[in-house]
């Protein structure tokens, strides 16, 4: 969770550690939002660190706002969630 933390606060700019009860909240909160999409996150994965991160980050500057999720962060978890479907199909057919 400390690389992740770390990773957020430098996507914000932030240097401080004044919020990072709050980021570390956020960032949970974060990865089971994306985990109730379908997807099964490894957080020692690069690519699933900075989806997280994007997130949470993403999350953070928009929570005064209505506006939709960034397409980028949109389509990186929908080529995951097929991704995930296609390794399931494939593992019942093998069966």
């Amino acid at each position: 969770m400390n690389t992740l933390l770390n990773l957020i606060k430098l996507d914000l700019g932030i240097t401080h550690n004044l919020r990072d009860a709050f980021f570390i909240q956020l960032l949970q909160s974060s990865m089971q939002e994306i985990e109730r999409r379908g997807i099964t996150l490894d957080i020692k994965k690069a690519d699933d660190q900075m989806l997280i991160c994007d997130y949470a980050a993403w999350t953070y500057r928009k929570r005064q706002e209505d506006v939709p999720i960034a397409n980028n962060i949109q389509h990186r978890i929908r080529n995951r969630i097929i991704a995930e479907r296609v390794v399931k199909q494939n593992a019942i057919n093998e069966s």
